[in-house]
């Protein structure tokens, strides 16, 4: 019995022993060296700053990014009216008074900056209306994307859509005009309802990995310069 016991010691040591030897620590420079690889992989080769256009005599205030130490002057330029062409709209147009629109960068990589405008105004003879507005870059070629350029197969993007609608409770999707912004994973596609008393716009968000074959992926070619 002494010796059966004296057995099952040394078996349970030997599989201690075992287990420990089997875990293996990473040196830590390379650790430090896989750290920096990720960090290389997700740098951004720009910056954005935020700006503001105020009128006044408007009671309106536009808030809107501008990206800075882009690799291109003149691709920069480009981008740069793009994303200041919202803040004009809504801060220069007659038709919208005591505006305040703030932004949210909702995805920003090498390959596309996406910003969504929200706030509220004031139109003349419509009184306060909600206000949502994306502009989308194609950071390759400072081309926009919107609904009309990015998708390939509208009749099977709609089934989909028409289909994440009713899984909000809604019959279909019903919109003279359907804008898009990205997310990091996802394409939030978005819309105010054609009933005039809506004042609240749908949003209907797909992964990005349920949509393909639906959209493009190439928006134009890069401005002469």
């Amino acid at each position: 019995m002494k010796l059966n016991k004296l057995l099952l010691s040394l078996v349970l040591a030997t599989s201690i022993t075992v287990v420990g030897c089997g875990v293996k620590e990473e040196p830590i420079d390379n650790v430090q060296k896989e750290e920096q690889t990720q960090n290389e992989q997700v740098s951004l080769s720009y910056d954005t700053t935020k700006e503001v256009l105020e009128v006044k005599d408007k009671n309106t205030k536009v808030f809107y990014p501008q990206i800075k130490d882009y690799p291109g002057e003149l691709l920069m330029d480009y981008i740069n009216q793009s994303l200041k062409k919202t803040a004009d709209l809504y801060a220069n147009e007659d038709p919208y008074t005591d505006v305040k629109v703030d932004y949210e960068i909702t995805k920003m990589d090498n390959d596309i900056l996406s910003v969504l405008f929200k706030g509220t105004g004031k139109i003349e003879g419509h009184g306060e209306i909600n206000i949502k507005h994306s502009v989308n870059i194609d950071m390759k070629s400072s081309n926009e994307i919107n609904y009309n350029n990015l998708v390939k197969d509208n009749d099977g993007l709609m089934k989909m859509l028409n289909k994440k609608a009713k899984e909000k409770g809604l019959e279909s999707v019903e919109a003279e005009g359907i804008r898009v912004y990205f997310e990091e994973e996802n394409v939030v596609f978005y819309y105010m309802p054609l009933d005039d008393s809506a004042k609240e716009f749908i949003e209907l968000s797909i992964p990005m990995n349920e949509l393909k074959g639906l959209l493009n992926t190439e928006f134009g070619e890069i401005p002469a310069s």
